[in-house]
């Protein structure tokens, strides 16, 4: 598993490309799902022992949590963000947030933030990454399941 390099612009972490949009909430899922649509972006953040808003690349980074990403096949926070955001297979409800999970079972808990920056929309901030299982969804409501493909 080979380190990402980081780059950043701004508060954002960047993908391996170069980008700050991780993945989408497309139109059509958003619809579906009765949210906004928006870009998935993952923040620098903050990791401080003892404080309960610690969130983005520096938390998810964590030694604990980036021990268990390893286990699942992710080098850091930010190669797990860039396969959940652009494949995840489920959308689930968490409050005011979203689960965002994939077929690797990483899951993605994403907020919609403004965007007070510039003039583009508003985005959904990846706020931690963990390992997940079928019963940690077990009580929560499943928005979205991406379709499969039609076998003729």
């Amino acid at each position: 598993m080979q380190e990402t390099q980081a780059r950043y612009s701004g508060e954002f972490a960047l993908t391996k490309s170069g980008s700050v949009d991780f993945g989408e909430i497309s139109p059509e899922i958003a619809k579906a799902i009765k949210r906004q649509s928006g870009k998935i972006r993952l923040r620098i953040g903050k990791q401080v022992n003892g404080e309960k808003d610690n969130y983005g690349e520096a938390h998810i980074n964590r030694e604990s949590r980036k021990n268990q990403l390893n286990d699942i096949g992710y080098a850091d926070a930010r190669g797990a963000a860039e396969d959940i955001a652009m494949n995840y297979d489920e959308i689930y409800e968490n409050g005011i947030g979203l689960l965002l999970r994939n077929s690797n079972n990483a899951t993605a808990y994403i907020c919609i933030e403004p965007n007070y920056d510039d003039s583009s929309a508003d985005f959904y901030d990846i706020k931690t990454i963990s390992p997940s299982n079928n019963r940690y969804f077990k009580n929560k409501k499943r928005l979205w399941k991406r379709p499969q493909p039609s076998i003729p």
